[in-house]
């Protein structure tokens, strides 16, 4: 799948807790996520403009939702794991696919 455009999203002011969500507007519409630390690793589920709930895996540069034709998710960063404390040292990425 072909990345058409990209957008960064910005993490929230604060210092990384175990349950934490916000909203991002894009251009492509407003998404919220909705982080969980659960087993030593963080969880994320994204609702979408359309309002589905999409879940997506918290781990260095794999692109997410690669499967759906609408959008995508990265976590870039040179780390090889997000732990608790590194989670705002990526940069999160909102792909639109072509």
């Amino acid at each position: 799948m072909a990345i058409k455009s990209c957008e960064i999203i910005g993490f929230p002011e604060l210092d990384p807790v175990e349950n934490f969500e916000f909203v991002s507007n894009t251009s492509y519409g407003t998404f919220k996520f909705h982080f969980k630390w659960i087993n030593e690793a963080w969880s994320c589920w994204v609702t979408l403009p359309d309002e589905s709930v999409r879940q997506a895996g918290v781990y260095p540069n794999v692109k997410n939702w690669t499967g759906f034709n609408d959008y995508g998710l990265v976590f870039v960063t040179s780390l090889e794991k997000i732990d608790f404390s590194s989670l705002f040292l990526t940069e999160l990425y909102l792909i639109k696919w072509q």
